[in-house]
């Protein structure tokens, strides 16, 4: 797939994901898949990237460590949009970026704010968009034509 496609589709899957506030990022734990609701940042735009705060010492980061694989799931039943992503995780500790990601919200789950050590930030790099919506079933892969699914 050209790289204006897969743009394209990333701005499309931006649009359907932009004000679902929670989603839910699945972990690999050994065999075992672990889920848990993560913030959606909706001011910061999806550009295939995905954004997390987290805290250092949690089972999430270990398990990222252990195995990159992860799945976001958005849904807004009301709207008719279904999104999952499925990507590579990473852990990124630059305090700049933090502060830059950074929401006062985020204080109740991270009282000291962006600097403290015992924050990081997870990224998700989208690898593979399923979207399903008003328009029909897309699957998008990096590298790949996107293509529509029949029911």
């Amino acid at each position: 797939m050209t790289d204006d496609r897969w743009s394209g589709e990333v701005r499309r899957i931006a649009s359907l994901i932009k004000d679902i506030d929670i989603c839910m990022l699945v972990t690999r734990d050994g065999q075992d898949l672990r889920g848990r609701p993560m913030s959606n940042n909706g001011e910061v735009e999806f550009d295939g990237d995905s954004w997390f705060f987290a805290l250092r010492d949690s089972a999430k980061v270990r398990q990222i460590e252990a195995d990159p694989s992860v799945e976001l799931a958005y849904i807004a039943t009301e709207r008719g949009a279904w999104v999952s992503i499925e990507g590579a995780a990473q852990i990124v500790t630059d305090d700049a970026r933090k502060r830059a990601l950074w929401m006062e919200d985020l204080r109740m789950w991270f009282p000291d704010g962006p600097e403290d050590d015992g924050v990081v930030l997870l990224k998700v790099q989208a690898e593979r968009l399923h979207a399903w919506g008003s328009d029909g079933e897309t699957v998008v892969e990096r590298g790949q034509a996107a293509r529509s699914v029949a029911g």
